[in-house]
């Protein structure tokens, strides 16, 4: 599954660093959001209500996933393109940070010592080395068929755009969601959109190998399930008053698209075992 020949470069010991560093942050911010929202609200570098907390700790743990088969298998297949999703979702995690830098709460170390060090360092680090090895070969093993990378462009232009659009009407687009969800929050969700959206039409656009599908397939897949999940345990642990209306058609809307990007992910993970199998038996 995850090609170790000379043909499939080691990526650099200092990337390699910056990528475990990564991968601690970011286990670290999703494990509190997720199961410790209450605790996490008083650390967090906002203030973050609970049903945010859990959306956003899905989301890192979703990010996380890349993160670490890119440290576990510090090569440029699928490196490269957990280096692309990773420089999308700096980039944009650091816009919406300066539009919104008056929402942090700087009397907490997280924003001032974390948050804003890190998301400012990491898109330059990114891009930096996207370029510096921009002609490096990858190790590609199979072409997608037709179908696939009809799929996988519906899926990036709808996400995508979706991505793109809750940055100009950040409101308007979530006004549909289980429960209400402000401009600051509506932007840095832009990032759970845009990245996988980016994710799925490099792969459409080129031959790909088994372990991108792998990592990509997992990171759909933990992105799709998470949010409902999360949803639903907030919902679970809030008083009548506080809960979210699930009877509304737009909450139906929100459940359909992350199960829809839950089961894209499954599916892509069937794809890379059946890719290396294929592989394999040549």
């Amino acid at each position: 599954m995850f090609d170790k020949s000379p043909e499939n470069p080691p990526i650099p010991a200092y990337l390699r660093f910056v990528t475990a560093v990564e991968c601690c942050v970011v286990f670290t911010a999703a494990f509190l959001l997720f199961f410790l929202p209450s605790f996490s609200e008083d650390l967090w570098a906002w203030t973050i209500p609970p049903f945010n907390a859990r959306f956003v700790g899905a989301v890192y743990f979703a990010a996380y996933i890349p993160l670490i088969i890119f440290w576990l298998n510090p090569r440029w297949t699928p490196g490269r393109l957990v280096l692309w999703m990773i420089f999308v979702f700096t980039v944009l995690v650091m816009a919406a940070m300066f539009l919104h830098a008056d929402s942090f709460a700087w009397d907490r170390p997280a924003a001032f010592l974390v948050f804003w060090p890190l998301y400012i360092f990491l898109p330059i680090n990114s891009a930096v080395f996207l370029y510096k090895f921009r002609n490096v070969e990858l190790k590609t093993q199979d072409d997608l068929s037709p179908a696939w990378k009809t799929v996988l462009k519906g899926f990036a232009l709808l996400a995508g755009l979706y991505g793109i659009g809750l940055f100009f009407a950040p409101e308007a687009l979530t006004r549909f969601w289980p429960w209400h969800v402000d401009a600051f929050h509506a932007h840095i969700y832009a990032s759970a959109f845009v990245t996988p959206a980016v994710g799925a039409w490099i792969l459409s656009g080129r031959r790909g190998a088994a372990s991108e599908y792998l990592t990509f397939g997992l990171n759909l897949l933990t992105g799709g399930i998470l949010p409902i999940l999360g949803t639903l345990i907030t919902n679970l642990s809030l008083p009548p008053e506080r809960q979210a209306d699930f009877g509304g058609i737009g909450t139906g809307i929100f459940f359909l698209f992350f199960l829809a990007t839950g089961i894209l992910g499954a599916l892509q993970i069937r794809l890379a075992f059946q890719t290396s199998n294929k592989m394999g038996s040549k």
